[in-house]
């Protein structure tokens, strides 16, 4: 990929530019040890990235019903967004100097992400970075969440740039994945999980923070 044809940058938001993703693991993980649920967050680690649900019988390990376990994680993070919504959340390092070189460079930005449109937004305007963006596609708008392809495709889509003059930011394998099968380059920045050997070998770099992917823009 040569950086200078990149016309559109897509950023997934939680755990990419928000620290969301791990104010939801460690809460939900913390929560279900005061309660004394056991359960495999290896399993909820899984579905980080999507809008997918957590396979209960896998994740729970306890005598607690599945759909009672189910029920207390979904409303704990559900809770917990609106939280942050008001609290606000901390940005990732590197965030705000690239999206400064990157509006130096004239270079579109959007966010496609799984998290609800509204809360999104909310997120973003709490931590005063949502006018920054064009627009913000979620799963809702789309058929099929990450891994699907479906959401960078619609924000090509709507953005009216082709996918390989476009660039992907990600922290998850799944929205990896979907970059990938859209046929859009993509970088990943690992929050929680380090990406598998399959999407890992096909990334334009493994970053170890924005400050890396800043770097590129401002050569």
């Amino acid at each position: 990929m040569d950086i200078k044809n990149v016309k559109l940058v897509i950023f997934d938001m939680d755990g990419l530019m928000l620290d969301t993703e791990q104010c939801y693991y460690y809460g939900v993980k913390e929560m279900c040890e005061k309660k004394k649920i056991k359960v495999d967050m290896s399993v909820y680690r899984a579905v980080i990235g999507t809008s997918g649900a957590i396979d209960m019988k896998k994740f729970n390990k306890s005598n607690y019903p599945d759909d009672v376990v189910e029920k207390m994680v979904c409303q704990y993070v559900e809770n917990r967004r609106i939280e942050l919504c008001e609290e606000g959340v901390a940005t990732k390092k590197g965030l705000h100097k690239l999206l400064n070189t990157l509006n130096e460079r004239k270079i579109l930005k959007v966010v496609a992400t799984s998290t609800p449109k509204s809360i999104a937004k909310k997120l973003l305007e709490r931590v005063g970075i949502e006018k920054e963006f064009s627009f913000v596609i979620s799963t809702e708008d789309v058929k099929k969440g990450k891994p699907a392809p479906d959401i960078f495709l619609l924000a090509c889509k709507t953005a009216q740039i082709p996918p390989e003059r476009s660039l992907v930011l990600e922290d998850s394998e799944p929205g990896a994945k979907a970059a990938k099968t859209a046929g859009i380059p993509y970088i990943i920045v690992p929050d929680i999980n380090y990406p598998g050997k399959e999407v890992a070998e096909t990334a334009e770099m493994i970053a170890e923070s924005l400050i890396d992917v800043e770097r590129l823009f401002a050569l």
